[in-house]
């Protein structure tokens, strides 16, 4: 950051007629009952203080208008630090500002007197009408595989499974949905700003969150279905993240996470507080009876005809952590898959090729398997 003192030289300036600095004096502080523009849902700000909240719609407002300055700040680097810090996480919409800039401060001798902050921008305005015609495709090719009475869980889950589908992680630049939306690549923080807007122009709450996983700083979402607080990984959901095949398709392990789920491979940070997120009723697996709390054979042979009958390539299931053990040792020890394979294909008569091996991946820090179907 960058600070701008004015000296004596300065001072014997303002002391000639017309001089604003003196006319309007220092930049005040904020009102302390500021209530902030309502724009949407914004979880990062509507942790802010009221003054806080105040600079921040000081800042927005030159950001949406792209300006190349934004003056007549109160000067606290520290308040407006943390102003742009809600913006970035808050506003993906906003993807021609890149969350950075300079913030200068005005001095009469040692008072500062104002704050100005001038922010980076990532294109001109130009180019940002031709970006913002492609998100807005996008989205509308995401959203238009939705039923018009999709619930929340509908919607949420949908945009998991498009978002993967449409992405690959790679390093890019900035962490901004024109990575995704346009490129079609990005890095955590853009798959975790693209559901983020895409949720939120559906009507679902969803938050963009940080913090640690894998040993790395990571990104991923904070969303409310039904009101319901739970968190979703789409970077960790997608295969390729983990150096898998694109037609692997999502690892569903990361939607719908408890806070306990998520803490087995997730530390957050503490830019913001976030609620306990203690329900299951939006698990993937316990939706779709995937779900077991122990090896129990009717189950996975359900779960298997359950996804032959939906044609997909392979049998998603989630065990009890204490069952999960026993589960993987019979399955795939013992080789029980076989034959539980055998009776689902009797009762689907999907002409299983079942003389060849059967390949299966386990996770063994969300008690999952994913088994290939031989088809």
């Amino acid at each position: 950051m960058r600070f701008l003192r004015l000296f004596p030289l300065l001072i014997l300036l303002c002391l000639l007629p017309g001089c604003s600095l003196l006319e309007n004096a220092a930049v005040g502080p904020p009102p302390e009952d500021y209530v902030a523009e309502e724009d949407g849902f914004r979880y990062t700000k509507s942790c802010l203080t009221p003054q806080e909240q105040y600079v921040c719609d000081q800042l927005l407002a030159g950001l949406r208008d792209q300006v190349p300055r934004i003056e007549g700040l109160y000067p606290d680097n520290a308040m407006i630090e943390r102003a742009i810090r809600a913006i970035d996480r808050d506003y993906p919409e906003i993807f021609w500002f890149s969350g950075t800039g300079q913030i200068e401060t005005t001095y009469l001798a040692d008072t500062p007197m104002e704050a100005a902050y001038i922010p980076s921008y990532t294109m001109d305005e130009g180019l940002r009408a031709e970006v913002q015609a492609r998100v807005d495709d996008w989205t509308a090719d995401c959203a238009a595989g939705l039923p018009g009475d999709a619930s929340d869980y509908d919607k949420a889950i949908h945009v998991y499974e498009y978002l993967i589908d449409h992405a690959d992680y790679q390093t890019m630049d900035q962490n901004s949905i024109v990575n995704i939306m346009v490129y079609g690549q990005g890095l955590c923080g853009c798959y975790a700003k693209t559901a983020q807007y895409v949720l939120n122009q559906l009507g679902v709450p969803c938050a963009y969150v940080s913090g640690q996983a894998g040993g790395e700083n990571h990104a991923w979402n904070l969303m409310w279905l039904d009101g319901v607080p739970c968190w979703m990984d789409p970077t960790w959901g997608d295969p390729v993240f983990e150096g898998g095949n694109p037609g692997d398709g999502p690892a569903y392990e990361y939607f719908g996470l408890t806070t306990e789920e998520l803490a087995r491979t997730h530390t957050l940070d503490d830019v913001v507080p976030v609620p306990d997120c203690t329900s299951r009723d939006y698990n993937f697996y316990r939706r779709n009876g995937l779900y077991l709390e122990w090896y129990q054979p009717d189950g996975i042979v359900a779960a298997m005809e359950t996804a032959i009958r939906a044609g997909w390539d392979k049998v998603p299931l989630q065990f009890d952590p204490s069952g999960y053990g026993q589960a993987v040792s019979v399955l795939f020890e013992q080789g029980q898959v076989h034959q539980l394979f055998r009776r689902a294909n009797e009762n689907t008569g999907a002409g299983l090729n079942l003389n060849q091996s059967i390949w299966y991946s386990t996770n063994d820090e969300m008690d999952s398997v994913s088994i290939k179907i031989p088809y």
